[in-house]
């Protein structure tokens, strides 16, 4: 049921900019639902900027099913017309084989364009492709990570993770489930720890030792023959 408000909330306002700004919510409509794996409320709001009296729409969510780190469900706020959010940056990628890096970086892509079943998927791509990339064979995905760990690739705490992130895909493209952006951003954490440890650390050890050795070698001092007696004329 809709109803009258004169409560202010603070949006950010691309007129007036500076960050957030006061806006009076003029109309609200509050929803709620539940399935029976999953309950929760929407909250829809036209907002006026008391600065240049722009007209935006809000709305913030929650459900049981997308949980931040404290376990609680998130709360998600979208602002129409939307506001540009700051894009989660890429980690370099000139360590990694090109397919590896092609498809983390489409990963990163979609999850900032809000493509969530994508990202999800991408996530699952990128240790394919690792597995691919390092020869490694199983029956499955699990099999192949668990193969990770039998070559010494990662330890076993790092295939733990990989394996909730390994659900995370599943999910997504099986269940044509999408995942929290939260769970997407965990999981990309998780494939960037990966990334480090078969690729990126191997690499710049390597080169902190070919450094160190040709300090090492340009250090040392000219080698030089020992000089011969010269043979005597006069016999003894």
């Amino acid at each position: 049921m809709a109803t009258q408000t004169q409560r202010l909330a603070k949006l950010p306002c691309i007129e007036c900019g500076g960050g957030p700004r006061n806006h009076e919510i003029v109309r609200e409509y509050e929803q709620q639902w539940s399935t029976e794996d999953d309950q929760g409320a929407a909250t829809y709001q036209i907002c006026i900027c008391r600065g240049c009296e722009t007209v935006r729409f809000r709305e913030v969510s929650w459900n049981t099913f997308d949980l931040d780190s404290t376990g609680q469900p998130a709360t998600s706020v979208k602002i129409y017309p939307e506001v540009p959010e700051t894009e989660r940056t890429s980690a370099e990628v000139d360590d990694f084989p090109d397919q590896v890096g092609r498809i983390y970086l489409e990963t990163v892509r979609a999850l900032n364009a809000g493509a969530l079943i994508l990202a999800g998927g991408g996530l699952r791509a990128i240790v394919e492709a690792i597995c691919i990339d390092q020869k490694v064979s199983g029956r499955n995905l699990q099999e192949k990570i668990d193969a990770l760990v039998a070559n010494a690739l990662l330890a076993k705490p790092q295939a733990d993770l990989l394996h909730e992130e390994r659900y995370i895909g599943n999910a997504a493209l099986h269940e044509i489930s999408p995942p929290g952006k939260v769970d997407i951003e965990d999981g990309l954490l998780i494939v960037e720890g990966l990334l480090n440890t078969i690729y990126t650390l191997p690499g710049r050890a390597e080169r902190l030792r070919r450094k160190r050795q040709k300090a090492k070698a340009g250090s040392g001092r000219p080698v030089t023959k020992p000089r011969q007696a010269k043979a005597s004329n006069t016999a003894e």
